[in-house]
């Protein structure tokens, strides 16, 4: 009577660090092409509409430098596209208040409309999770953003982590563990801001 065959190996994994790095970018990738098919809607590229969404988030104004910065893209590419919005009237440039030499970007009415007329591509993605796991996935997140940064691999963040008003783990194991000393309030993770216009870099 012949043998049951003997059973195969399991094929090696690769290491759980580029398992993860390959579900991010899956996930990078749907977000993305929410994003194409959100800004299309509206007569934009992907570029254009990070571009008016940072903008229209600071409305004292912000440089070009900024914009390409948050973008991840040259300055001359970040000028073509402010030129684009320019021209559809949802950006305007005017003299920088604190150097006259300098131009600073804001986001028209119509702008601000605009941006606010699609969502973040990202909230389909995370919609499947519940509310622990969202908040629990959010405290990575911050995480990540406050690693990067340090790292200098990403443009400089409003965030809470990266802000002179806040202190990490005050309350170790309780509901609000942080803390912030300009409002004089405790925070829990999920109160934690990744772009807050009260934002003082702790550099």
């Amino acid at each position: 009577m012949p043998k049951d065959p003997a059973p195969l190996p399991d094929a090696p994994q690769p290491p759980l660090s580029r398992r993860l790095a390959d579900g991010l970018t899956r996930l990078a990738a749907v977000a993305r092409q929410l994003d194409w098919q959100a800004a299309e809607a509206v007569g934009l590229t992907p570029t254009q509409a990070d571009i008016l969404r940072f903008v229209c988030a600071r409305p004292s104004g912000v440089r070009l430098s900024a914009a390409a910065a948050q973008a991840g893209i040259r300055k001359p590419t970040a000028s073509e596209a402010v030129a684009t919005l320019e021209q559809k009237a949802l950006l305007r440039k005017q003299a920088d208040p604190s150097d006259a030499r300098a131009v600073s970007l804001r986001a028209t009415a119509k702008g601000r409309r605009v941006a606010a007329s699609w969502p973040a591509s990202f909230e389909s993605v995370i919609a499947g999770l519940d509310s622990d796991d969202q908040v629990q996935l959010y405290g990575l997140v911050i995480a990540m953003i406050g690693s990067l940064q340090r790292r200098q691999l990403i443009a400089p963040q409003r965030t809470c982590v990266s802000c002179q008003y806040f202190r990490e783990n005050l309350a170790p194991g309780s509901r609000a563990p942080h803390f912030c000393a300009l409002i004089g309030a405790a925070l829990a993770v999920g109160d934690l801001r990744v772009d807050c216009e009260e934002h003082q870099s702790a550099a």
